[in-house]
């Protein structure tokens, strides 16, 4: 709670709050649970204030920690395994701090984890409810982030390698279809009403290159040897097992892995197989594995911190946009209207810290949700707009005088005025 009240909003998520003003059963980018919690966490903290976006994954992050308590104790862990568990948890930078942000990551781990624990009890009891609990979970998990169907790959490889789909009943594998079709028919109904776009998108974002370069492979594995800790990968190699973990966390690795031939992989796809890893490594302690793996994280955090304390992050921090970066910004919102801003990142944190419309200036960068909504495209014979130093006006645009009014050194954003000729 501390950490998210004091954190600064970083660029994605504003923009996911822009997303929550306008309701949807989803959107271009990603599914919709990602605004429609935002949205319960304005009933409770007001707009603007950080906690407004963060309470709900804030709530979420730590129903997610209780489930994987429940499931390690249905495999029998003791709370010394638990207790490494959660620690090497906390402790990975995406299943941890990453925990507090409004993402869709938040939402796809804590329905991956439920889908899990269905799973489970699916492979224990005779009863068809966990069939139906499983089915819901998935839904839900797809209306969260497309990265759930992973699930499903990962189940029938275990299934597959441990022969245990000769016990699963047919009726319930069509009630868990079933079930799952109806929670996640929000994603597919908009997409039916909107030419397929975000799965398109999605599609292309993963597997749009033509090319091959050699550094998205190479790249992909140094990611996810510093991400996930090496000591915790090096327990999935070091001894074959059928267990539901190991495989879990492989097939999703190895997933990946392939497709970083075909784009770049970011890092924080293959999240949930961190999960698993971990709880693989737990299964078998070692005082002395444990110990490393948790001095790993400490000299991890410790040159991170001196790296942003350095001029060598500079660039890097640049990239990271958050509210604190755009302080010099938030005055020219009451100043100058209409405002347009320079990209979605930009738009969103005005429009959020501000607690005032400032659209995206249409086709000015990569399309996005901002291009779907009128108030984009500018009205008025007269307007104010932000642009990069490095970017080009979209030719539609051509036809405005454009005077330049001021520049902001600090984030290479220029402020230009518009009157039509």
């Amino acid at each position: 709670m501390i950490l998210a009240g004091c954190v600064p909003v970083f660029a994605d998520e504003a923009y996911y709050y822009i997303w929550s003003l306008h309701p949807q059963l989803s959107y271009f980018d990603h599914p919709g649970v990602v605004s429609w919690l935002i949205r319960i966490g304005h009933m409770i903290f007001p707009a603007g204030h950080a906690l407004s976006l963060r309470v709900s994954f804030l709530a979420m992050s730590f129903a997610t920690s209780l489930l994987w308590i429940k499931i390690l104790r249905g495999k029998a862990f003791s709370e010394e395994q638990i207790l490494v568990f959660s620690v090497l948890a906390f402790l990975n930078p995406l299943l941890g701090p990453g925990s507090i942000l409004a993402t869709p990551d938040v939402p796809l781990v804590f329905f991956w984890t439920l889908s899990y624990f269905c799973f489970l009890q699916v492979l224990k009891n005779p009863g068809l409810k966990w069939y139906a609990f499983l089915g819901a979970a998935l839904g839900l998990g797809f209306c969260s982030k497309y990265h759930i169907v992973l699930f499903v790959l990962s189940g029938l490889v275990y299934l597959a390698i441990s022969e245990k789909f000769r016990a699963l009943k047919p009726a319930g594998v069509l009630l868990t279809v079933l079930t799952g079709a109806i929670f996640c028919s929000p994603v597919f109904i908009w997409n039916a009403q909107n030419e397929w776009s975000s799965f398109l998108f999605q599609i292309n974002h993963g597997f749009g290159e033509s090319s091959f370069e050699w550094a998205w492979p190479a790249g992909y594995l140094a990611a996810q040897a510093l991400a996930c800790n090496p000591f915790v990968l090096q327990r999935l190699f070091k001894a074959a097992s059928d267990s539901t973990d190991r495989v879990f966390s492989l097939s999703q690795l190895g997933f990946f892995f392939l497709s970083s031939f075909k784009g770049v992989v970011e890092g924080n796809w293959p999240l949930t197989s961190h999960l698993h890893s971990i709880s693989n490594f737990s299964a078998e302690l070692s005082k002395r594995r444990v110990m490393l793996s948790v001095a790993y994280w400490f000299a991890i955090y410790i040159l991170v911190a001196g790296f942003f304390l350095s001029p060598l992050s500079l660039k890097v921090r640049k990239n990271l946009i958050n509210s604190s970066q755009l302080e010099d910004l938030y005055p020219l919102v009451g100043r100058f209207q209409p405002l347009y801003g320079a990209s979605y990142q930009v738009a969103s944190l005005l429009s959020w810290k501000t607690q005032k419309s400032v659209p995206k200036l249409s086709e000015l960068s990569r399309v996005d949700f901002y291009d779907s909504l009128p108030e984009s495209v500018p009205k008025a014979s007269a307007f104010y707009a932000l642009k990069y130093d490095y970017s080009d006006w979209p030719e539609k645009y051509r036809r405005f005088r454009k005077t330049k009014l001021q520049s902001f050194d600090n984030t290479g954003i220029e402020l230009y005025q518009f009157t039509y000729e």
